[in-house]
C-alpha cells in the first residue's frame, strides 16, 4: 500500500495532532506534560523549527510548528521518541506510546492560523476540563495572554490583530472569548479551497523530491548534513556533495538551486559535474 501523500518544503507551517495508543493516556501528571514541553523547547534549540501554539491534553496533543531545514518527520521523530522512552520507563511499561503517525494538516494560508490557534487553544474547553481558555494551564494561551518571551513565536498573531502589542493582546483575548466552529483536526490541508483540490489531485502524480531529501539520501549522517549546510569545505564531504549534485540534476533542479542548498555557487556545482563526467 503506498504511502500517504504530504505536502512538505522548507518553511511549510503544520498543525501536528498526534494521540495516544488505543486512546491511552500520554501524560498521566502534570509532570508529564511539563517533560514533553521541556523536549519540545530544547529540540526548538537543536532543529531551528518555530513553534506558534501548542495545547496537552491527556490522551493526545496538538501543535501548531513551522520547519525550516529539518523535515517535520525528523523532529517529530525526535520528540516523540524521547517522549516515548521517558513515558514507559517512568510507568515501567513497554510498547507504543502513541497510536501510529502522527496526524499533519498542512496551514496553505497563514491567514487561517488565527482561527486555527483558537481552534486548538479551546480543546480543553470543548472537552469540559474548564469554562475558559486561559484557566488551562498546558497550553501555549499564557504566552499570548501575557506577552510572555520564550520559545512561543506570537509575532505573527499579534500582527494580524494588531500592529500595536498591546492592542494586539486585548484583540487576542476577545478572539478566542468567541466560539470556534471549524474543526480543524479533520481537514487535510487548511487554506484556500482551490489549492487543497489541487493538492487531492496530485495525489496520484510524481513529485519532484526535495533537496533535502535528496541530501540525507546520500547516507550522511546529521553531524555531516549540518557540515555541509554551513559551506564546510572539508574534503571528506565532497563524494556526498557529488551524490547530491547528481541526484539533484536528474530531478532536475538548476545549478543555482542545488548549489544555493549547500552554500556552493551554480559554478562551483557545474565544475564538480564537470570533473565526474570525465
Amino acid at each position: 500500500m503506498a504511502r500517504e501523500w504530504r505536502e512538505e518544503y522548507k518553511g511549510g507551517i503544520y498543525h501536528v495532532i498526534a494521540r495516544g495508543n488505543n486512546k491511552e493516556y500520554i501524560f498521566k501528571e502534570g509532570i508529564d506534560k511539563g517533560y514533553f514541553i521541556k523536549q519540545l523547547k530544547e529540540y526548538n534549540d537543536t532543529m531551528g523549527y518555530r513553534v506558534y501554539g501548542y495545547v496537552l491534553m491527556d490522551n493526545h496533543y496538538h501543535i501548531i510548528i513551522q520547519t525550516f531545514d529539518k523535515k517535520l518527520q525528523e523532529i517529530m521523530h525526535q520528540i516523540n521518541n524521547k517522549y516515548s522512552k521517558y513515558f514507559n520507563g517512568k510507568y515501567n511499561r513497554v510498547g507504543h506510546v502513541f497510536q501510529g503517525r502522527y496526524k499533519a494538516i498542512l496551514v496553505q494560508d497563514e491567514r487561517y492560523m488565527l482561527k486555527l490557534l483558537r481552534y486548538v487553544h479551546q480543546n480543553p474547553v470543548r472537552a469540559g476540563l474548564c469554562r475558559l481558555v486561559e484557566e488551562y494551564k498546558w497550553s501555549s494561551d499564557i504566552y499570548y495572554r501575557e506577552n510572555i518571551k520564550g520559545f512561543i513565536n506570537t509575532l505573527i498573531i499579534y500582527n494580524m490583530l494588531d500592529k500595536d502589542t498591546i492592542g494586539a493582546i486585548h484583540k487576542y483575548k476577545e478572539f478566542m472569548a468567541e466560539p470556534e466552529e471549524m474543526n480543524y483536526s479533520t481537514l487535510k490541508a487548511i487554506g484556500d479551497e482551490a489549492y487543497v483540490v489541487l493538492c487531492m489531485s496530485r495525489k496520484e502524480e510524481k513529485q519532484r523530491r526535495r533537496l533535502d531529501e535528496l541530501l540525507f539520501d546520500t547516507g550522511i549522517s546529521l553531524i555531516e548534513y549540518e557540515q555541509i549546510k554551513s559551506g564546510s569545505r572539508k574534503r571528506k564531504l565532497t563524494e556526498y556533495k557529488l551524490r547530491y549534485a547528481i541526484a539533484a540534476k536528474e530531478e532536475h533542479y538548476t545549478l543555482k538551486e542545488i548549489g544555493e542548498h549547500i552554500g556552493m555557487t551554480a559554478i562551483s556545482i557545474k565544475n564538480m559535474l564537470d570533473r565526474y563526467e570525465t
